[in-house]
C-alpha cells in the first residue's frame, strides 16, 4: 500500500513539473488565448425573461395597468432627487437676429449643477405661442450639446440654422446640455488618475453613470429630470402657451423623447427620431456597446421594456421616424413597439394620433425629409 502512495507522488510530481515553468518576469510568461469551451450558453439566452405587455380589450383595465406601468418605470429610475419647487434661472447672455431674438441661462437644478441652455424665440409675438424642446443627440461628439439647434444638418440648404426654422414658424425653442456635454463637459466627479485632470467625454459619462448607479440612481432618470426641469421652465415663460408644447430630437435626443413624454403629460406633441430601441432586441444583435451609458437603465428588463414606457404616451399625438437599417433600434423589435402602442391607442380611438415613418435602407441618420415631416406635424398639431 506504502509503495502505491509512493508510485502516485511519484507520477504526480513527474507530471506537474512538465507544468512547473518559472519565469523571471511576468512579461515572459505567456498569455493565454481566447478560449471557446469558456461560453457554454449563448450571451442572448441568458437574457431575463422579460414581463410581455399584454393590452386589455377596456379602457377603464388599461388606465388601472397604465398607473401599474407608471409606478414601476419610475421607481425603476431610481432615488431621483425632488426637482425645485419653481424654476431658478439666470440668465448671463442675451442677443438677436434679424428673426429672433435669445437669452442663454443657467437652470439651477437643485441638485448642485447650473444647466445651461438657450431659449429663442420669435420677434413681433402677439400672443402666447407654441413652444419646442429641442433634446440633443449623443453621437460620442460631446463638443454639440445644445448647439444642435445651430446646425444646418440635416437641412439641404447649408448654412441653415435649425432653429431658424422653427422660429419662421413661429416657434418658440429651447436647448440645454445634458451631463457632460458642451458647457457641462469635464464638470463631472471624476478624473484622470494619470494627470489629476477632469475628465471629458465617455470616461466622464462613465465616472457619471457610476457614480449615479452606487447611490441607487439611474443616469437615464438623471437625464430626464434635468429635462423636466427645462419644462418647468419653459413652461413658466410668459411668451409660451403651456398647452401647446411639443419634444423632439435624433439619436439620444428621441429616447429623451420618448421617456419625458412617457414620465409628462405636459408634452402634446413628440417627434422621436432615429432612436426606438427595444433593448432585447438590440442586445441581441450583438453590438451592445454602440448604445452609451444614458440607455442602461439598472434593473429595466427585469420589469418591462421601452414598448412599456412608450405606451404612457397614449393617447397624445407621436411620431416615429425610423430607418429601416438602423443599427441602434433594430427593425424587429421597433415593430413590435409600433403594434403594443396601435393596441394602446385604440382603446382611446385615438389611432390618427399615432404614426409610424419607415425609411427603406436608411442607418442611423437625420434625412432633410424627415425634418420637414417634423415640422409639417408640429404645425399641424401644436
Amino acid at each position: 500500500m506504502r509503495m502505491t502512495l509512493l508510485l502516485i507522488a511519484a507520477t504526480f510530481l513527474l507530471c506537474s513539473s512538465a507544468y512547473a515553468e518559472s519565469y523571471d518576469t511576468t512579461e515572459d510568461i505567456p498569455l493565454n488565448a481566447s478560449d471557446e469551451n469558456v461560453i457554454v450558453t449563448d450571451w442572448a439566452d441568458r437574457l431575463v425573461e422579460t414581463p410581455e405587455l399584454i393590452v386589455p380589450d377596456n379602457l377603464e383595465a388599461w388606465e388601472a395597468q397604465r398607473q401599474e406601468i407608471h409606478d414601476t418605470v419610475v421607481e425603476t429610475l431610481g432615488n431621483i432627487p425632488a426637482r425645485p419647487a419653481a424654476p431658478e434661472v439666470e440668465v448671463y447672455e442675451t442677443g438677436e437676429t434679424p428673426i429672433m431674438t435669445f437669452e442663454k441661462f443657467y437652470m439651477n437644478d437643485a441638485y448642485g449643477d447650473n444647466v445651461p441652455g438657450t431659449i429663442y424665440i420669435p420677434k413681433d409675438l402677439t400672443g402666447k405661442a407654441p413652444a419646442i424642446l429641442y433634446l440633443h443627440y449623443h453621437g460620442d461628439e460631446f463638443e454639440t450639446g445644445q448647439n444642435e439647434v445651430l446646425f444646418s444638418w440635416p437641412l439641404a440648404d447649408e448654412g441653415q440654422p435649425l432653429v431658424d426654422e422653427f422660429i419662421k414658424r413661429g416657434y418658440i425653442v429651447m436647448a440645454i446640455d445634458a451631463y457632460a456635454f458642451t458647457t457641462r463637459s469635464g464638470q463631472g466627479p471624476g478624473v484622470d488618475p494619470s494627470t489629476g485632470e477632469k475628465e471629458t467625454g465617455l470616461a466622464e459619462e462613465a465616472s457619471l453613470y457610476k457614480y449615479f448607479t452606487v447611490q441607487g440612481i439611474s443616469y437615464m432618470g438623471m437625464i430626464i429630470r434635468d429635462d423636466q426641469c427645462a419644462l418647468d421652465y419653459l413652461s413658466a415663460r410668459e411668451e409660451v402657451d403651456p398647452d401647446r408644447i411639443g419634444v423632439t430630437g435624433m439619436s439620444m435626443g428621441g429616447t429623451r423623447a420618448n421617456w419625458l413624454a412617457a414620465l409628462d403629460e405636459r408634452v402634446k406633441v413628440t417627434v422621436s427620431v432615429a432612436c426606438l430601441t427595444r433593448m432585447q432586441d438590440f442586445i441581441k444583435t450583438g453590438n451592445i456597446k454602440w448604445h452609451a451609458f444614458f440607455n442602461w437603465v439598472p434593473g429595466m428588463l427585469a420589469k418591462f421594456d421601452t414598448e412599456q414606457v412608450v405606451s404612457l404616451i397614449a393617447p397624445r399625438n407621436y411620431v416615429q421616424l425610423m430607418g429601416t437599417e438602423d443599427i441602434g433600434s433594430p427593425l424587429s423589435g421597433v415593430e413590435y413597439i409600433q403594434k403594443k402602442m396601435e393596441e394602446v391607442y385604440a382603446l382611446y380611438d385615438a389611432a390618427d394620433k399615432l404614426e409610424f415613418h419607415y425609411y427603406d435602407g436608411l442607418d442611423h441618420d437625420y434625412l432633410p425629409e424627415e425634418f420637414e415631416l417634423m415640422l409639417d406635424y408640429f404645425d399641424a398639431n401644436l
